[in-house]
């Protein structure tokens, strides 16, 4: 059921224009650490038990060994998952990380509406 537009004007209500601004803002670095290629799908790995590297490779098809090296990089860099040496090197996600696959999460419930709305 679509949210009512005094429900959607509450999210806004007595927010000054910049504030407001800030928060918009907030999207776009959201989705631009999501707009990575392959992170949902490397989280998602993490988060399924594979935590060595090639273990992470072996679980997505498509994704080249030196594509992953370069995005486990960038998502050390971003403090979504960190690198462990322990017993063997493995991957961990952050609590950071963490709270982006909630968010993830959560966006498949709208995703399968969505799909269910447009393909019935």
């Amino acid at each position: 059921m679509p949210a009512a537009p005094d429900a959607i004007m509450g999210l806004v209500e007595g927010k000054d224009q910049q504030e407001l601004c800030r928060e918009v803002l907030a999207i776009g670095d959201t989705m631009d650490v999501l707009r990575g290629k392959w992170t949902v799908e490397v989280l998602t790995a993490i988060v399924c038990g594979n935590t060595h590297f090639k273990e992470i490779l072996a679980s997505i098809h498509g994704l080249s060994d030196k594509v992953l090296a370069e995005r486990l990089r960038t998502m050390q860099d971003d403090r979504l998952i960190v690198r462990c040496e322990y017993p063997t090197p493995y991957y961990s996600l952050t609590n950071h990380g963490r709270d982006l696959f909630a968010l993830v999460y959560r966006m498949s419930t709208w995703g399968l509406a969505h799909r269910r709305l447009m393909i019935g």
